[in-house]
């Protein structure tokens, strides 16, 4: 039995829904508490426990003499541990103490302070179709 030729063309015929739809969408959150001191911001995003404080999904870095900024990334829904650290000195790396607690400031998603290195778990955003913008809020340790 041949297939009528019309046919075959109206299936070769992409969904219009298809072509707009992307997977990935924007992972947006605001840092606070910018300390105008110079330097930048460095803000990582990580896509899996094994990879986290090590191996970041998304990273960018931002210069700024504001004291708060929104950032945002494009990526897929699902779940992403965030750190952040400003650059006070612009040396390009989290300056630490001989006990390897950050002078810097910092930031983790939910806010999270942690009293040595933190999990992955604790900083990490579920980001879905339900998502609220959160603000993540730099302070110092020392």
């Amino acid at each position: 039995m041949k297939i009528p030729f019309i046919l075959i063309v109206l299936l070769n015929i992409s969904n219009p829904a298809e072509e707009n739809y992307s997977p990935e969408k924007k992972f947006e959150f605001e840092i606070t508490n910018i300390q105008n001191k110079g330097g930048q911001v460095n803000i990582a995003v990580y896509d899996s426990e094994s990879g986290w404080m090590d191996t970041p999904f998304k990273t960018k870095t931002l210069k700024t003499d504001k004291d708060a900024e929104t950032v945002s990334f494009e990526v897929p829904y699902g779940t992403y541990a965030i750190s952040v650290y400003q650059d006070v000195n612009g040396n390009g790396e989290l300056d630490t103490n001989f006990m390897g607690i950050p002078k810097e400031p910092i930031a983790f998603g939910n806010n999270f302070k942690p009293f040595g290195k933190p999990k992955f778990k604790d900083a990490a955003i579920n980001f879905n179709s339900q998502y609220q913008v959160q603000s993540l809020k730099l302070y110092n340790i020392l």
